[in-house]
């Protein structure tokens, strides 16, 4: 089970410059993805998408990918003429101005801004997304790592939470076999405190202990949430994203918890009814985050 909360981030020197690749998600219902590319590089955002689309199933994801040119091959890189020589006619008016003394160099000129710049219109596309690829997919091993190992803790924290609903729901059920019980004795000793024990035997008592027992019957609720429980517990170790399946899971349990509240008016019962229903939220908001 992988959470969807992760970050990856990667390093290459590429022939074309200093590669730096960042991956991050966060939790989403959906798979989306988000991206920042040199603008250049745009048209390999669909390439990105599908890359990161075959390996994440959910959450919202962002991919950020910045390439260093600025020290590329002497072939990618142009001089601005025109913008040169307005440097240099601006840096020897400056000269005569301050009464300065020196030359202007070319490496002066080159050093300012945009007068020498890689043409990157040239660069050939097909071999930068071969290292772009290989950036991405290192991130994405780094940000799957961080999403198994918080998975790892989550399911944790879920098998104790578990663990506690089964306790809690073991305690419902022995509690709802001695309701009867203590609903028997509350009714006869009030019959006796108004009639007497003389006219006990001509009333329904024992019918309308069944029918307080019928009402109150909740073997059903309680053995369809220890089967939730099982699902649950099987749905965490399958090999898919289980994400979802949690969410419906606990959607039913949920649903059988308020049923156990409603039905039993026993103030024991309802306080562990209290209890279930807490346990399930906390189950849900870690499934918030699951893939």
């Amino acid at each position: 089970m992988n959470s969807m909360t992760g970050f990856g981030r990667s390093e290459m020197a590429t022939r074309f410059g200093a590669l730096t690749v960042e991956v991050s998600s966060v939790n989403n219902r959906f798979l989306e993805v988000s991206m920042r590319l040199p603008r250049y590089l745009a048209s390999l955002e669909p390439r990105v998408r599908e890359q990161v689309g075959s390996v994440l199933d959910r959450g919202q994801i962002s991919v950020f990918a910045a390439l260093d040119d600025t020290a590329g091959l002497p072939a990618n890189s142009v001089i601005d003429l025109k913008l040169a020589a307005a440097y240099a006619r601006q840096l020897r008016a400056l000269q005569k101005s301050l009464k300065l003394s020196g030359d202007i160099s070319i490496s002066d000129l080159t050093a300012l801004p945009d007068v020498a710049r890689v043409d990157r219109e040239t660069i050939d596309l097909e071999a930068v997304w071969k290292v772009l690829k290989q950036a991405i997919d290192k991130a994405l091993v780094q940000l799957l790592e961080h999403r198994q190992k918080e998975g790892r803790s989550m399911a944790a924290d879920m098998k104790k939470r578990l663990s506690k609903l089964s306790k809690v729901i073991v305690d419902i059920e022995k509690q709802s076999q001695a309701a009867v019980v203590a609903y028997r004795k509350r009714l006869s000793e009030r019959v006796n405190e108004l009639l007497g024990e003389s006219d006990r035997e001509n009333l329904r008592l024992e019918e309308e202990i069944v029918l307080m027992a019928e009402r109150t019957d909740i073997t059903e609720e309680c053995t369809r949430f220890k089967s939730h429980i099982d699902l649950y517990q099987s749905t965490m170790n399958q090999k898919e994203p289980a994400g979802k399946r949690l969410n419906f899971i606990l959607q039913e349990m949920n649903r059988e918890a308020n049923t156990i509240g409603s039905k039993c008016s026993e103030f024991a019962i309802s306080s562990l009814a209290i209890t279930l229903k807490e346990e399930v939220e906390k189950l849900r908001e870690l499934v918030q985050n699951v893939e």
